[in-house]
């Protein structure tokens, strides 16, 4: 869970005033942030540095882990809390005045926000919490949820200790409090929390998870005189094996969730949590490779206006964003924002002559002809779509999206092969991308490309987890799938396996009840309510009855669908196939007789 609330995105309209003149802006390049602000240029320096070594200190742990990102980060630095209000989150057209910093991670741009006043509230832990979140997610796709918050947790207690030291894990009070006044979760009910969880969205009982989490991790890497450290490392490098959690779980510490549950129990009793010294492999040299310069008017404008907009205050941030413009028109950047800014807006016209002016002042700017190209694609101009789209990945080839999204163009025009092998590119670099494999599944599947259905599916399922609300039906085309290439018993295994994972209480889980004979069919059509469930118990029953070469039953069910079925559902282009393929079966071949 990331720390609520980090932004609530309010849309609402007050007026704040642009940034007094008298201050002079400045920015800080060093080799990973890019630092703006009003604060002196030596504050800047120090936090750029300060950001470097705990970038440097996540590689040490997280030995495997790819620090480097395609997306940027920008830290906005203001030097007291009367410049940093205006640009404060807010709650209900409140300014949240109890907020030091914060972190806004985007497709293209993360921001960090940060007022360096010493008498206003302590910012590092939040964003080192969430910086850590950023790095974690980037590499690993099936994270548990007490090892994404423990870890994060762990973390935000970042600390230096001169040029080359640094320390974390230093305990943090309100986890202290928790662990002293509620008893342990139960060890199995601790590590099978999820996003879902009672225990992750009541703020009654998240307390105690974060608090556990925390402890957990703080045991594995300080406890025991650090005999698990490496157990822990290993165990994260084998998250994303395909083994189950407890597989992985055994095999990387060597023993069974009792034993650790035990260990845990006897260390928090004790509430002493050592602190972990880390030693960088050498003094950072970024302080050399720093570079700074005045920002122009426009710059200044440009900035403000985007943090204004990823903070949900479109009404502020257009000021500034048009002010950039009218200072500087050919400020590809300004451009690109305040373009942005007209798609949410809605004002697509407006917004595609900023991306066009961008382009034409900076043919490099990557992300111009990435919304251009959305733009064409939203008006059918798919040629054109997928020239700029193929400019955008020529300028920056480390970003999924950017292939996906020409897939989709492709797909669109009928060129079903060329799409496929951008979904491929672009999963490859993005595996948070799951959905592409859902889109590919479906079309492998009406392709009769059964076995690459069958991978698709279980690569979703793999890296989403049974709990995500796409991964029912994800089981259903696993099953169909396998199925057809007569695998019949790992077919039936694998349902049996998903319904004692999916929650009972959600659609489609009554059509896997009846796959697997808990359900009649007629039984499976009562509780399909709506036209949309009833679209899909028909198909899945046809599909099923298909198989079992009931072709007539099979055919009534199908051709409902095609009759009464939502055109717009997976399901209704499934049942068409179907039919197609049944009533072709049922032609027999013309007798010719030689006289």
């Amino acid at each position: 869970m990331r720390r609520k609330p980090l932004v609530i995105l309010i849309w609402f309209f007050l007026v704040i005033p642009a940034a007094s003149g008298k201050d002079a802006w400045t920015k800080v390049q060093s080799k990973n942030f890019t630092i703006v602000g009003n604060a002196s240029e030596g504050d800047m320096r120090k936090i750029a540095f300060k950001l470097e070594q705990f970038r440097q200190t996540l590689s040490l742990i997280l030995r495997k882990a790819t620090i480097s990102t395609p997306v940027p980060t920008t830290v906005v630095l203001f030097k007291s809390d009367d410049s940093f209000r205006p640009f404060k989150p807010r709650y209900q057209g409140k300014i949240k005045q109890n907020v030091g910093g914060y972190f806004l991670p985007g497709r293209f741009m993360n921001y960090i926000a940060l007022n360096i006043d010493k008498e206003s509230v302590n910012p590092y832990e939040v964003i080192f919490h969430e910086y850590e979140h950023f790095v974690l997610h980037n590499n690993l796709v099936r994270l548990p949820l007490w090892l994404d918050e423990g870890l994060a947790e762990f973390y935000s207690s970042f600390e230096t200790d001169g040029d080359v030291k640094v320390k974390i894990g230093v305990p943090l009070p309100q986890h202290i409090y928790q662990l002293r006044s509620q008893p342990l979760l139960p060890f199995k009910t601790l590590l099978s929390v999820d996003h879902k969880s009672p225990h992750y969205n009541e703020t009654s009982k998240a307390g105690m998870f974060y608090a556990e989490s925390w402890a957990l991790v703080h045991y594995l890497m300080n406890g025991n005189e650090m005999k698990r450290q490496q157990q822990l490392v290993t165990f994260i490098n084998l998250l994303d094996s395909g083994m189950t959690i407890e597989q992985t779980f055994q095999k990387a510490f060597g023993v069974d969730f009792p034993t650790v549950e035990n260990e845990l129990d006897a260390y928090v009793r004790r509430f002493l949590f050592p602190v972990l010294y880390v030693t960088l492999r050498q003094q950072l040299n970024t302080e050399k490779e720093m570079t700074a310069a005045q920002l122009s008017e426009a710059e200044l404008q440009y900035y403000q206006g985007d943090l204004l907009f990823r903070l949900g205050q479109p009404a502020e941030a257009r000021g500034f964003l048009e002010k950039s413009i009218e200072l500087d028109s050919k400020f590809a950047d300004g451009c690109v924002a305040l373009g942005v800014l007209r798609l949410a807006q809605r004002q697509e016209a407006e917004a595609e002559k900023m991306f066009q002016a961008a382009i034409e002042t900076d043919s490099k700017n990557y992300l111009a002809h990435y919304y251009y190209a959305a733009i064409m694609a939203g008006n059918e101009k798919y040629d054109e779509a997928i020239s700029h789209y193929k400019q955008a990945i020529n300028l920056k080839p480390d970003i999924g999206l950017f292939y996906s999204d020409l897939g989709y163009a492709y797909l669109r025009t009928g060129n079903e092969n060329e799409a496929i092998q951008l979904f491929q590119k672009g999963s490859s670099i993005d595996r948070k991308q799951s959905h592409l494999y859902r889109t590919m599944g479906y079309i492998h599947f009406r392709r009769g490309e059964v076995e690459m259905s069958a991978g698709d599916a279980y690569n979703y399922i793999n890296t989403e987890g049974w709990r995500d609300e796409h991964s029912q039906y994800m089981l259903l085309l696993w099953y169909f799938s396998l199925r057809q290439l007569k695998k019949d018993d790992f077919a039936k295994t694998k349902l049996l396996t998903g319904l004692a994972q999916l929650d009972q209480t959600e659609w489609p889980y009554a059509v896997l009840q009846y796959l697997s004979g808990s359900l009649s069919l007629s039984d499976l059509l009562t509780q399909a309510k709506t036209n949309d469930e009833q679209t899909e118990a028909h198909a899945y029953a046809g599909l099923d009855l298909s198989l079992k070469g009931e072709r007539d039953n099979a055919l009534e069910h199908l051709r409902w669908v095609r009759d009464n079925g939502n055109r717009k559902f997976v399901e209704y282009q499934m049942a068409l196939a179907e039919i197609v393929k049944l009533e072709s079966k049922s032609q027999a071949p013309l007798q010719l007789t030689v006289p």
